[in-house]
């Protein structure tokens, strides 16, 4: 007789399941905390894109185009896509750190969410969490979502294309592949080129490891490319069709082409140093345009502290990749492929590209060293009954507590008791790692593992988060030496030519009586002040919540305006006055068309005193 009590139950399911969830929420409503807590310490962060979100919400024309001002002379040096979101949030909330601030913190929660599914489907439950966790942890991926440059959605639309790519292999789907060519070409629209990173591993993953035939391949590989075309090239078209003379010039070119921008300044200029040396930018923003080229580059300061706390588990993830693969299934081995070649692929670029090397350009990495890191641990500590297994976890563990004792003595400042408790963890754990399988140990000895290898990135990461962040050269973590790239109290910028540089990076201080005289221009004129370099004006326009010329683009040597041009504007009213603080290197040395321009308003104009600055106005000062 089958009594209830026989009967199959589902509670421990149940029960499994909502236990799994609250996890999931943990480790989500953490990552929120993170990068929320604190959040408007940054103030307006980047000028550079504030202005442009700002523009965005106040001009339709400077908002598809990514204007840095509302009256459209000059784009910022990037696709508009990150702007649109940020210019839609400062729209419904109006300007103000968390409007433009919160929008990445919420692409960081759901690139660790995406991060955690991927994980989990491959790894299981456990492991995805970890994985999730180095992802929200890292403190590239913690500097760059509290943020607004582009990166944090750029990294999201990656991570969301190897989702759609990996799931439509598990269920031979393509309608998957042509969801991942869309993410690959709105990441176009938001970094240009930096989203082909990813994009080998894609191919790879669905023309060699796909679930089927070879004809179906090609044609799963032409939807996900005419997907990509389709989000781009819709956006493409319109700036193809639109004349000149009714869009904004092309920050970041020469010849006012979105193409020259794509391949040049965000492209190959990024990997050769054309971009440093068109700046005159011989120290570059955080890092030195000597770096040695190769893997050295990663253990030198402010470039440590971003990645290096995992790079020895991904490193062994991807040589126990080739172990696993004999006896890994197809969709296995497609999460496996696609995550080694995405990580080297990502590492490689950083480590050989030389001018102007942020060390935010890490990101773009992490995503797959979390999923790789989370596959060293799972199958090291699982096959620890093995010699080989134990040896390879204890010297795993050993290279993991040199860079991370390096590191912490770079921050020893910030952190002075850190390097003594990575000796003290490192060694308990790689003891442990030593050890056959003891089960009273198991938990002490993977709780130290653990320890070791997430402190280092939670407390960077919690300095982060207490620490405010301005300009171009973000950085997470505490100052090395005392000093940090994203601070422009940094000691470097007392220097003689200190001013020039500081104006490259986070854009010259406001004078605020030439603030003043700048409001009282009247509303009939376009622009009411001028000023060299995007950041510097990006300052007033955001003070001023009026469109502001920036001269010069982003470093003061694109053409626009040329000095006739200018000429005009100021014949015609347009402009009101251009105020001359701390200029670019390239303008200081008298390079391009901005430094032409400042000759001969010198020449013909006199020079209104207003602080730092120089005020020259092209009529009567305003009363």
């Amino acid at each position: 007789m089958i009594t209830v009590d026989s009967l199959p139950t589902t509670a421990p399911v149940t029960r499994t399941l909502a236990r799994r969830r609250w996890e999931t929420t943990g480790l989500l409503a953490g990552t929120a905390m993170l990068y929320l807590w604190n959040l408007s310490i940054n103030g307006w962060a980047n000028a550079f894109y504030t202005a442009a979100a700002f523009s965005g919400s106040d001009n339709l024309t400077a908002f598809f185009f990514g204007s840095s001002d509302p009256a459209n002379a000059i784009s910022v040096d990037k696709p508009p896509l990150a702007l649109w979101v940020m210019s839609i949030s400062v729209r419904l909330f109006g300007l103000n750190s968390w409007s433009l601030l919160v929008p990445q913190a919420l692409m960081g929660v759901g690139t660790v969410w995406l991060i955690y599914r991927i994980s989990a489907q491959y790894l299981g439950h456990r492991w995805g969490l970890l994985a999730g966790a180095l992802m929200a942890l890292m403190p590239a991926a913690t500097a760059v979502f509290r943020y607004n440059n582009p990166d944090a959605l750029l990294t999201l639309l990656m991570t969301a294309a190897a989702w759609a790519t990996l799931r439509a292999i598990r269920t031979g789907r393509q309608r998957f592949l042509a969801l991942a060519g869309a993410f690959i070409g709105a990441g176009f629209l938001t970094k240009q080129l930096q989203v082909t990173l990813i994009v080998p591993a894609l191919l790879v993953a669905v023309m060699w490891l796909g679930p089927w035939r070879p004809v179906q391949r090609m044609r799963g590989a032409v939807f996900a490319t005419g997907s990509a075309l389709a989000v781009a090239g819709a956006w493409l078209a319109v700036l193809a069709l639109t004349p000149a003379g009714s869009r904004p010039f092309i920050g970041g070119t020469r010849t006012n082409s979105f193409w020259e921008l794509t391949l040049g300044y965000n492209g190959l200029d990024r990997l050769t140093g054309l971009d440093a040396q068109r700046a005159q930018v011989y120290e570059d923003l955080g890092t030195k345009t000597d770096l040695p080229v190769g893997p050295l580059r990663f253990v030198l300061p402010q470039m440590a502290g971003q990645i290096l706390w995992v790079l020895p588990l991904a490193l062994v993830g991807a040589v126990l990749a080739v172990v696993l693969w004999r006896n890994a299934g197809v969709q296995f081995r497609s999460f496996l492929a696609l995550n080694v070649i995405w990580f080297f692929c990502s590492i490689t670029v950083v480590a050989y590209m030389s001018g102007i090397v942020h060390a935010y350009y890490l990101l773009p990495a992490v995503p797959s060293a979390a999923f790789l890191a989370a596959a060293a641990l799972k199958t090291l500590i699982e096959n620890r009954r093995s010699i080989r297994y134990r040896s390879l976890l204890a010297g795993c563990l050993a290279v993991t507590l040199l860079l991370d004792y390096i590191v912490g003595m770079q921050g020893a400042n910030s952190f002075p008791w850190f390097p003594t408790f990575v000796l003290m963890t490192g060694s308990l754990a790689m003891a442990w790692a030593t050890l056959p399988p003891l089960r009273r140990l198991a938990v002490p000895g993977v709780a130290l593992t653990l320890c070791l290898v997430l402190m280092g990135p939670a407390l960077w990461s919690g300095f982060t988060v207490g620490s405010a962040h301005e300009g171009a050269g973000l950085a997470g973590g505490p100052p090395v030496g005392g000093h940090r790239p994203d601070d422009p109290a940094d000691p470097g910028m007392q220097r003689q030519d200190g001013p020039q540089y500081a104006a490259l990076r986070f854009g010259d201080f406001v004078e605020p009586t030439a603030l003043e005289g700048l409001t009282r221009e009247p509303e009939s004129v376009t622009w009411p002040a001028a000023v060299i370099g995007s950041s510097s004006a990006a300052k007033y326009e955001i003070a001023a919540r009026r469109s502001v010329l920036a001269v010069g683009g982003f470093d003061g040597t694109d053409p626009s305006p040329t000095l006739e041009d200018f000429k005009g504007r100021v014949a015609s009213g347009r402009i009101g006055e251009l105020i001359v603080g701390n200029v670019p290197p390239a303008t200081a040395l008298g390079i391009g068309e901005a430094a032409k321009i400042l000759a001969w308003v010198k020449a013909e104009y006199p020079c209104s005193p207003s602080g730092h600055a120089c005020v020259y106005y092209f009529s009567s000062p305003p009363a």
